[in-house]
C-alpha cells in the first residue's frame, strides 16, 4: 500500500510550473515561499519559476481571514482538466499573526510558515492528506515534523519522478551549452525601463496586456540553477514604475530595510557567479544608473557600453561596475 495519498490532477510532465503572490503577501514571506517550492523541487522532478504578476501564474499566493489563530492555517483550492492541473491558489490565515522570528516566519502560537506553505504547495502539485505515517502531507500539523518526509517525497516523486541527478565526479559547473533559457526583453518607453523575464508565462502576459511594454524579442540567455550560478534578484520600484536587478544578497537586504518603495518581486532567474562558469559565450553586463530619471540599465557590449560613458543615451548616467555574467543567446533564440 502506498505511503501517500494523491488529489488525481497533476501539473504536465516537464512543465515549469509559474507561481506569483498578490499583494496581501509581504516580502518577508518570500524567502520563505522560495524556500518551501525549492524543497519539493530537490525531491522530485517538478521546477518553479516566480513571475510578476498572479493574475496567470499557475500558482498564485495571498494571505486572507480564514478562521482567526490556529484551526485552519492555510487552504488550497485548484482547477484542473481531465488529469492535468491548470491553476491552484494558495491561502494562509492572515488570523495567525505571522511575523518575523528566529530568522523565519511564525504564527503567534510559533508555527513555522515554512512548514504551512510546504503543505499547502503539496496540495498544489497533486498530493492529498495522508495520516498513515508523520508527514508534512497530515491533515493536522505534526509537531515531530520540521521538513519532508520519506512519505512526502514518495508522493511527489509518485506525481513527477525522482530529480534530475548531478553528474558525477563533476567538480566546478561546465560551460554553458544545454541548459540555457531565452531571457525575454521588453521595454517601457514612457518610464525607459527595461523589463527582463525568463518566463514564458508572462512574456506572452505582457505581450498580450502589454502594460505600456513593448517587446524587444532577446538578448542574452541564462543558466539553470547550478553550482556555478547565483540568483539574480528583481524589484520593482513603484515611485519610478521602473525595474531593478541584483545578484548581492547584501544589497537585496538592505533595499528592504531602507526603500519601501521597492517591492520585491524574487529571484528573476539565474547568472554565473563568474565568468569562467560561462565559458567562451559568458557576457559580463555593466550596470548603470540614471540619477534625474532613476533608471537602472545593464548593457551588454562594448560599444553600448562606451555609448552610454560618452553621453550617446542622454545626460546623468553614472557607471556603476559590472553586474552579473550572462550568456551569448543560441542560434535558435529570437533577436530585437
Amino acid at each position: 500500500m502506498a505511503a501517500y495519498a494523491l488529489e488525481g490532477p497533476r501539473w504536465g510532465a516537464g512543465e515549469t510550473v509559474s507561481w506569483a503572490i498578490d499583494g496581501t503577501i509581504p516580502a518577508s514571506f518570500l524567502p520563505t515561499i522560495q524556500a518551501a517550492l525549492a524543497d519539493w523541487s530537490a525531491h522530485a522532478n517538478v521546477a518553479f519559476q516566480q513571475v510578476a504578476s498572479a493574475a496567470g501564474a499557475d500558482i498564485s499566493f495571498s494571505q486572507s481571514g480564514i478562521d482567526g489563530l490556529d484551526k485552519v492555517l492555510g487552504q488550497t483550492s485548484y482547477a484542473y482538466v481531465g488529469k492535468a492541473l491548470t491553476s491552484a491558489d494558495v491561502t494562509f490565515d492572515s488570523g495567525e499573526g505571522w511575523h518575523a522570528a528566529g530568522g523565519g516566519i511564525v504564527s503567534n502560537h510559533n508555527t513555522p510558515l515554512f512548514l504551512v506553505a510546504l503543505h499547502e504547495i503539496g496540495h498544489a502539485i497533486g498530493l492529498d492528506h495522508y495520516n498513515g505515517a508523520p508527514a508534512v502531507m497530515n491533515a493536522y500539523l505534526n509537531p515531530s515534523v520540521t521538513d519532508l518526509t520519506t512519505s512526502d517525497i514518495a508522493g511527489a516523486q509518485a506525481l513527477y519522478g525522482a530529480p534530475a541527478a548531478a553528474s558525477a565526479g563533476t567538480t566546478m559547473a561546465a560551460p554553458a551549452a544545454a541548459g540555457l533559457h531565452d531571457t525575454f526583453r521588453f521595454f517601457n518607453p514612457a518610464t525607459n525601463d527595461h523589463l527582463y523575464t525568463t518566463s514564458q508565462v508572462e512574456r506572452d502576459a505582457l505581450i498580450q496586456n502589454k502594460g505600456g511594454y513593448v517587446y524587444e524579442g532577446t538578448d542574452w540567455a541564462v543558466p539553470d540553477p547550478g553550482a556555478g550560478t547565483m540568483d539574480v534578484f528583481r524589484f520593482f520600484d513603484s515611485a519610478n514604475k521602473t525595474h531593478f536587478y541584483t545578484t548581492g544578497t547584501a544589497e537585496r537586504d538592505q533595499i528592504l530595510k531602507t526603500l519601501p518603495a521597492y517591492q520585491y518581486e524574487g529571484v528573476a532567474f539565474e547568472a554565473y557567479a563568474n565568468a569562467a562558469a560561462a565559458g567562451s559565450g559568458g557576457v559580463t553586463l555593466e550596470r548603470f544608473y540614471n540619477a534625474q530619471s532613476g533608471v537602472h540599465h545593464f548593457a551588454a557590449t562594448q560599444s553600448e557600453i562606451d555609448g552610454i560613458r560618452h553621453g550617446a543615451a542622454g545626460a546623468g548616467w553614472v557607471d556603476e561596475g559590472k553586474a552579473f555574467t550572462v550568456h551569448l543567446p543560441t542560434d535558435g533564440m529570437l533577436h530585437a
